[in-house]
């Protein structure tokens, strides 16, 4: 007998079970106003119908992964369609299957499943091909009808015996009947030896959909094998072997095969040179086919049809003639008798209907009628071509009708199949789409039920469940992508869903309910009242239809409770909250302890709670919202599917109590719980990046409120992390680019390191790049970039940032119409910027535009609104300001009642009350200056000292009210009422200077603060000539040195140096000096000057010197800068209901953060050579910098000009200048004018000598005068100038007339920046034996036409009168050598230095002045960096290069004074240009001067160019200012 043996393959799209939540809400650190709410999406409703199932045991299951798995690891070959083929494989029988003897093995039986799954063409019929050993076996060619799932030959084919052979099948579908030409589209492959296959059980095995495909056909394979004698005389039964072809017919069919491959495979991947490539095949075979042969009805029709797909794709109709002709030859080779004929015709059909569709033929759709009427005759019901053919007539009569379908009519697209699947096999798709993130697939889905809705006209049962679907998978494609039209065409289907459940169908309720949730999200995109309006009706009315113990109750009660909660947010009708929230609580209840769905209630009945607090600061509310997510979340055990995302909802709303009261542990334990959610996204996981932009988020706030460096280090490597898990393309690389760019924004915050801002703008443009316009993300993204940009704007000033946050938040309001919820905010940002333009520019336009805007935000704020008083509070201060701006008293009235009105909206309690009174109080104090009504200023002052009395000790605000406080007694002091009253302060101008004092002094009010009150102290008290006036610059200045030091990059430091008053070192030292204290003025002037070099210092230095004390000190250093920036954030609002709780939590919070600053300084002045830190210098200190000769102090104030004399170790000495600031403006001015003019060899350059005149008897005789006592003549000196004093070449002062006097005749003249910079360059250390010298000279640097024919000579002059080695060993760096890496190499490596090259000085950004190398400039900052403390010498012998900026011009921030304070102790320097035909002949008698006895010394640096300029003074060929430009500067 013989042994059969079934063998199973099965071929099938994996199920997957997705159950990871949705993160969205996680991405941000505070829950949205109306968070994601569960179930609340349109469903996917089950269809009616038969499902095939088939039951899989757990072991089935198991063997289903492992043979999955062995396949994937077989190596295979490639066929034709680039398709791997099936490798089946099985643990072998040895016993069962060793072939003995003479056996055959046979297949006896075939049958397929589903092999029309998926097809893009209407196949004729089906076959097998069966290879082994070169030999191949076909079987016949049969059709399948639409609901046969099935399709079997029973044809036996021999196999080899041999059990190493291999064995191939292939299914095909054939497009032709008979005569077949080649084979067709090859829709499965499986390959494998005949051991194995005899060795096979019926273990089924999984096999992916094809490449780019949802579904593929074939999806099981059955074969039946016998095995017999060789004896049986049975042989005719086996089919025979394929007759073999010439090579004529094998080119022809290859060409066909290959067409075929290539046209199934366009119409997967959509990959246009597919189809170009398929066409040619097809051609080609059809050159094969002369007139008569057998085959050329199928080639024309397989060109025609690609040809035809082509004309679609194109949108070519005027091209349809070709494959009309190409069918209507086919048509015409099949005669009436042949099978093929009909799905000719069909297609003939479907062509002419296409042409008639866009040109209107009539005799097109009279001849395609016709045709289809004899398909419809000729084919069974059940055939797929029957089913085609009155698709096409259905389309056709659409067209007729008017419907827009007509529009592409029967257009085949390209993702869509002509075979419809049946609705259970759709709702399965739709279901498995939903689960995926797989934008191919969503989209090939949606297109397969657009083509079933074609089929299933409004009477069938399986159209209303598959509209649901298909609303719901375009919903999930909107949620997607962000296209609008998707949400209105996800409303439009359910419209036509809602049609067929009409009153009292007992599915109407879940059309109710999914219409709620799509109109409710179109409302949250455009704001349209309407949509939420019917929302909410359709909401009650499916509430109506689920009454009490219906079964879909709760879930209806959930999603009303979220629309009314919306328009809550919208209107602000509290019944709307409240009754969203007693939905919510019904729903709960509804949802007994042991229901699965409690949890969902939980969380929604959590986010109604939420928004209510956010809108009532209820503490209740949150604490309640809390419990809630709590016990959600122990109903979600570790290992439960929704752990992670009720994990994420507790720790936003832990956070947010943390926002909202400062406890600490509330933020811990949000970090801690968003730390489970990542372990819940190991590495691999698709959700781990949500995880770690939340943890980065949190992290970033803890630093915020902490100042721990390592959680902002933590926070940025997560943000990286989640980043580089969204590469582009991805759907949540906008997030994960906008959650890090906030993190980059507090550390900003924090450091105020300005790279951190730029990176955070660069990731900010970069996600609003991927939210295009129409996106609903793009107004939030919009906004961001805009504050980034603001805060930029604060940093650097640049007016174009403030631009184009202008433009941004422009665009952001226009995507907010009115009636949109997001306009309020879109409003106050765009107010706000206007404002700050308008304080920039003065434009009052900007101003007029803002209270426009801010005038349409308190009309969004009605009475009775929670925010309401900061819409009047706004408005009001726009007001006031316009009024200071027209100095008009004008809407004064207007102003003070909006403050009334906002405070009588802020009642006792209220965390803005003192705020209010502050503001009316601000007011009430202006229309007392007009008005002079002494109750003005009593309610005014009262109002004030309420205000006081609401605020903690600790609260910053108390600095504004002191300082208000201040301006009401000035008022008062100025009015002349004053002791008019037996209850008036008969002192109010001490009054107004204690309020002054103590805001300055007020630690928690933040150092920006405390200066500007400071400021103003002072200000008031030189005014008044007040007894506190030298506290008031003492206090300020030391404020200004704190502030400062808060400063991270020297160019931040320089810009907002900018913002304060350039002269209140030189006012502070006048005002000393008027008490006659020099002592003082010298601290005072060290101490207010020079501060960016000086902080500089004081932090390079301690980090040198602290490496030797241990990392302990190096840590304080880093915790006292982050303390300090922590200490200037402004203080957090709290609601009425939190107001004691939350303030005492941000008081205490403070407190400490002071406490830890102040510890912090105390500890540093603990270290060694720490004891003055951040404490002023004192006399006795910087007197040390006279050591070698005395120092002249020149200082320039508006009430005087001095000058001060410090010698070593006797009293200083001040003399008053009999000059003034206006003489010498004009005097600097007549510099500037008189450099260069008449310097021909035969000039005079008399403008030059009258301006040396005028400084020489106002400024440098007068001190000459008085040195006498200090310094012998011929001795050095040195110049400390302020202020204007700074741009004046003191050393060249004289009567230049003949036996006049000059400085240059009795003393040696050099500079210095400050006394504290001369002290640290006389720092003594060991001299190198042999002095490493480099001479770096550029003559034609990168954007320089002209070249510096000098330099050449000037640095071999230089070569030549150095030393020779070992004294010195010289380094020559020019031309196309002196880059700036080589020319920072030679200054790092050599201890003298000697530059000639063009130089330039960047007034607007003095750090970036440089010297011009060839490449790009080598600047100060470059300089700065480095450490060249070690350094002796640099001779500049380039253009300005001591020459500073005039608007912070005590800063003297230049490259001369630059390279001194980097370490370098003798500089030589520039004070204007120099001329190339001149400088050499200095340089080489410098250089004479200097070494000419073979030694190096840089103390001798300044006799040197003394000497040198004296020996040229009779050098006729030299101009005078050629001659004075040097200066020298150091020791």
């Amino acid at each position: 007998m013989a042994r059969r043996r079934r063998v199973t393959f099965e071929s099938s799209g994996s199920s997957e079970s997705d159950s990871d939540p949705d993160f969205s809400a996680a991405s941000s650190r505070k829950a949205s106003p109306i968070p994601p709410v569960e179930n609340s999406s349109p469903s996917i409703e089950p269809l009616k119908g038969t499902k095939r199932k088939r039951r899989l045991s757990d072991h089935d299951n198991d063997e289903k992964t492992k043979g999955l798995k062995r396949l994937q690891s077989q190596k295979s070959d490639v066929n034709e369609d680039n398709e791997a083929p099936s490798h089946p494989e099985q643990p072998r029988d040895p016993g069962e299957t060793h072939i003995t003897g003479m056996q055959q093995v046979i297949i006896a039986a075939i049958r397929a499943t589903d092999l029309t799954l998926g097809l893009r063409r209407i196949p004729a019929g089906f076959h097998v091909v069966v290879e082994a050993d070169g030999a191949e076996f076909q079987t016949s060619n049969k059709s399948a009808h639409v609901d046969q799932a099935v399709v079997e030959w029973n044809e036996p084919i021999l196999l080899p015996c041999e059990p190493s052979s291999i064995v191939r099948v292939s299914v095909y579908a054939s497009f032709e009947l008979s005569p077949m030409l080649g084979h067709g589209e090859v829709l499965r492959t499986f390959e494998f030896s005949i051991q194995e296959l005899l060795g096979r059980s019926e273990h089924s095995i999984i096999f992916q959909p094809k490449h780019e495909e949802v579904v593929s056909p074939c999806t099981s394979l059955f074969m039946t094998l016998e095995q017999r004698l060789s004896d049986e005389n049975d042989v005719a039964v086996l089919c025979p072997l394929t007759t073999l072809v010439s090579d004529h017919s094998r080119a022809l069919l290859l060409r066909t095969d290959a067409g075929h491959g290539l046209l199934a495979r366009y119409r997967r991947t959509q990959n246009r040179s597919d189809l170009d490539q398929s066409i040619n095949e097809f051609e080609c075979a059809l050159d094969l086919c002369p007139i008569d042969h057998p085959y050329r009805p199928a080639a024309l029709f397989n060109l025609a049809t690609a040809k035809f797909l082509s004309c679609q794709v194109d949108g070519r109709y005027l091209d349809l003639d070709i494959p009309i002709s190409l069918y209507q030859d086919a048509l015409d080779l099949r005669p009436t008798s042949n099978p093929d004929r009909p799905v000719t015709q069909l297609y003939l059909a479907i062509s002419l209907l296409s042409r008639f569709a866009k040109r209107g033929f009539q005799t097109d759709a009279e001849a395609a009628e016709e045709l289809l009427s004899e398909v419809l005759d000729v084919y069974h019901a059940d055939s797929h071509i029957h089913r085609a053919a009155l698709l096409a007539i259905e389309t056709f009569t659409l067209h007729l009708a008017g419907s827009s379908v007509g529009n592409d009519l029967v257009q085949e697209q390209p993702t869509a199949s002509m075979l419809r699947l049946s609705p259970s096999q759709l709702a399965n798709l739709a279901v498995w789409c939903l689960r995926r993130d797989d934008s191919p697939a969503l989209d090939e889905v949606i297109s397969l039920h657009y083509d079933a809705l074609r089929y299933y006209n409004a009477m069938h049962a399986s159209r209303g469940p598959l509209l649901g679907n298909l609303g719901a998978m375009i919903y999930t494609r909107f949620q997607r992508r962000g296209n609008e039209e998707d949400l209105d065409q996800a409303i439009a289907i359910h419209t036509e869903g809602l049609t067929l459940h009409p009153v009292g169908h007992p599915d109407r309720c879940k059309s109710l309910n999914s219409f709620t949730a799509l109109l409710s999200t179109r409302f949250d995109l455009r704001g349209n009242a309407e949509d939420l309006d019917q929302a909410i009706a359709f909401g009650r009315e499916a509430l109506a239809l689920c009454p009490v113990g219906h079964t879909d109750r709760s879930g209806t009660l959930h999603n009303l409770a979220d629309a009314l909660s919306t328009r809550f947010d919208h209107r602000g009708g509290a019944e709307d909250l409240d009754q969203a929230i007693a939905f919510g609580r019904e729903a709960l209840s509804l949802r007994l302890d042991g229901r699965k769905d409690r949890s969902v209630s939980l969380n929604h009945l959590a986010v109604q709670l939420s928004i209510r607090f956010d809108r009532r600061g209820n503490a209740g509310d949150l604490d309640e919202t809390i419990a809630l997510h709590t016990e959600a979340l122990a109903l979600r055990p570790v290992g439960h599917t929704g752990r992670a995302q009720s994990l994420i909802k507790l720790a936003i709303q832990l956070t947010t109590r943390f926002d909202h009261r400062g406890n600490v542990e509330d933020l811990d334990q949000a970090i801690a719980l968003h730390t489970e959610g990542l372990t819940l996204h190991p590495v691999g996981h698709r959700y781990r990046y949500k995880s770690l932009t939340s943890l980065a988020d949190l992290l970033s706030t803890l630093f915020h409120h902490q100042g721990n460096v390592e959680d902002i280090d933590q926070a940025i490597a997560f943000g990286r992390e989640a980043l580089a898990l969204c590469p582009d393309g991805h759907t949540d690389r906008s997030e994960t680019l906008y959650i890090l760019a906030n993190v980059f924004f507090v550390q900003y915050q924090g450091r105020g390191d300005a790279e951190d801002l730029d990176q955070a703008i660069a990731l900010d443009r970069e996600a609003l790049a991927l939210r295009p316009v129409g996106h609903p993300d793009r107004s939030k993204l919009l906004n961001n970039l805009a504050v980034r940009l603001s805060a930029r704007f604060d940093h650097r000033g640049n007016a174009d940032d403030v631009d184009e946050t202008i433009s941004l938040h422009m665009e952001a309001l226009a995507l907010h119409p009115v009636g949109h919820r997001g306009r309020f905010t879109s409003l106050i940002n765009l107010a706000n910027q206007l404002f700050s333009r308008f304080s920039l520019r003065g434009n009052v336009e900007d101003l007029d535009q803002s209270i426009v805007l801010e005038t349409e935000t308190l009309a969004l704020r009605p009475v009775g609104h929670p925010d309401r008083s900061m819409s009047l509070n706004n408005l009001a201060n726009s007001l006031s300001t316009r009024r200071v701006h027209r100095d008009s008293a004008e809407g004064l009235d207007q102003v003070i009642a909006l403050h009334r009105e906002a405070l009588a909206l802020r009642p006792v309690g209220h965390p803005d009350r003192p705020s209010s009174l502050n503001n009316l109080a601000k007011e009430l104090s202006i229309r007392f200056d007009y008005l002079g009504n002494k109750e003005d200023f009593i309610e005014s002052r009262e109002s004030l000292h309420c205000a006081l009395t609401l605020l903690t000790q600790h609260d910053p605000r108390r600095v504004i009210v002191h300082d208000s406080l201040a301006t009401i007694y000035l008022s008062f002091h100025r009015s002349g009422l004053e002791g008019t009253g037996p209850d008036e302060d008969a002192d109010s101008l001490n009054a107004a200077m204690h309020h002054l004092k103590t805001a300055a002094d007020t630690v928690s009010g933040g150092l920006l603060n405390r200066l500007q009150s400071g400021l103003r102290w002072v200000r008031h008290a030189a005014e008044y000539r007040h007894g506190t006036e030298l506290d008031a610059y003492a206090t300020s200045m030391q404020l200004m040195d704190a502030y400062m030091s808060t400063t991270a990059s020297v160019s931040s430091r320089h810009s907002a140096m900018k913002n304060f008053p350039g002269t209140l070192a030189v006012d502070a030292a006048s005002c000393a000096l008027r008490s006659g204290d020099v002592r003082r003025a010298v601290e005072l002037l060290e101490q207010g000057r020079t501060l960016i070099w000086t902080q500089m210092a004081r932090l390079r230095t301690p980090l040198d010197s602290l490496q030797t004390h241990g990392d302990h000190a190096v840590a304080l250093l880093q915790r006292f800068r982050d303390l300090s920036s922590l200490l200037d954030k402004p203080p957090v609002s709290h609601a009425d209901d939190t107001q004691s709780v939350d303030a005492e939590a941000a008081a205490t919070q403070y407190r400490r953060l002071v406490g830890d600053w102040n510890g912090v300084v105390e500890e540093i002045r603990r270290v060694e050579g720490f004891s003055r830190f951040l404490l002023p210098p004192l006399f006795a200190d910087l007197q040390e910098a006279a050591h070698d000769g005395p120092i002249i102090v020149l200082v320039a104030s508006r009430s005087s000009c001095n000058a001060i004399i410090i010698p070593y170790r006797q009293p200083p000495t001040s003399i008053q200048l009999p000059t003034d600031l206006e003489k010498l403006a004009s005097l600097m001015l007549a510099f500037h004018d008189a450099n260069g003019k008449d310097a021909s060899p035969k000039g005079n350059q008399i403008a030059l000598i009258k301006a040396l005149r005028k400084l020489w008897d106002d400024v440098v005789c007068p001190v000459v005068k008085n040195l006498g006592g200090f310094a012998p003549r011929g001795s050095r000196i040195w110049w400390c100038p302020t202020l204007l004093f700074n741009f004046l070449p003191l050393h060249a002062a004289g009567e230049y007339r003949t036996n006049g006097e000059s400085l240059s005749q009795q003393y040696i003249s050099s500079y210095t920046p400050s006394l504290t910079a001369l002290i640290r360059a006389r720092k003594s250390h060991d001299m190198c034996p042999s002095v490493s010298f480099a001479a770096i000279g550029q003559n034609c640097p990168a954007g320089h036409s002209s070249t510096l024919d000098g330099v050449e000579p000037e640095l071999e002059a230089v070569r030549r009168l150095l030393p020779p080695p070992p004294t010195v060993s010289f380094t020559k760096i020019t031309s196309v050598d002196a880059t700036k890496s080589r020319a920072l190499s030679a200054l790092r490596d050599n201890t003298w230095l000697h530059f000639s090259c063009h130089g330039t000085q960047k007034f607007t950004d003095p750090f970036n002045s440089a010297f011009l190398m060839r490449d790009q400039p080598l600047t100060l900052f470059d300089i700065t960096q480095m450490d060249i403390s070690r350094h002796q010498f640099a001779f500049l012998s380039a253009c300005e290069t001591a020459v500073g900026d005039p608007t912070t011009p005590d800063e003297v921030i230049h490259l001369a004074a630059g390279l001194q304070f980097a370490g370098v102790k003798s500089v030589i320097g520039t004070l204007w240009k120099v001329n190339d035909w001149t400088v050499q002949r200095l340089v080489e008698a410098f250089y004479k001067k200097l070494c000419g006895d073979g030694k190096m010394n840089s103390k001798r640096a300044a006799r040197a160019l003394h000497q040198a300029v004296h020996s040229l003074a009779r050098d006729k060929d030299m101009p005078l200012d050629q001659r004075i430009v040097f200066m020298h500067v150091g020791v």
